[in-house]
């Protein structure tokens, strides 16, 4: 793309798989590109225009969902940490872990909902055990997606 003269590379960070793309440049989102029976049309939010391109190789910096490293999360009880290392520890109500083998800190593995004073229910993903014993907490759930179920539940009563 052409910016006062200047050729611009932007990148294409794909969402579907050779389907559709968020291009961005180097200061944000610029629009986005979705593969069709033509070729490609790409929505300029810029100048608010959309365009037919036979081939995008040489306008866009393509960037595949495989390019995008999955960092392999340990699992204590079966639910997730976020974390590449953490260390199980026996607790008597939740899956517990520190994120080393001499910490003291106890975190919950999972998401939880957590019933906060003045804010009321909100969800957490890991919180220290300590949060979890000080307030009124259900919880863990596998994903985020149960765990924000129980939280509308909760919010509506």
């Amino acid at each position: 793309m052409q910016k006062n003269g200047i050729e611009e590379m932007l990148n294409a960070q794909e969402v579907i798989k050779d389907r559709f793309w968020i291009v961005k440049s180097d200061h944000g989102k610029v629009g986005t590109l979705r593969s069709c029976d033509d070729g490609f049309e790409f929505f300029d939010q810029r100048s608010n225009t959309t365009s037919v391109l036979d081939s995008i190789d040489d306008l866009f910096n393509v960037e595949s969902k495989e390019n995008n490293k999955v960092i392999e999360s340990v699992q204590i009880n079966g639910f997730c940490t976020g974390l590449p290392e953490a260390h199980a520890v026996e607790y008597k109500h939740y899956p517990a872990y520190t994120k080393t083998a001499n910490a003291t800190a106890l975190y919950g593995a999972g998401f939880y909902i957590i019933n906060f004073h003045g804010t009321g229910w909100q969800w957490a993903f890991n919180p220290k055990i300590k949060t979890l014993e000080a307030y009124e907490s259900k919880g863990p759930y596998q994903t985020e997606w149960e765990s924000n179920l129980e939280l509308k539940k909760h919010r509506r009563t």
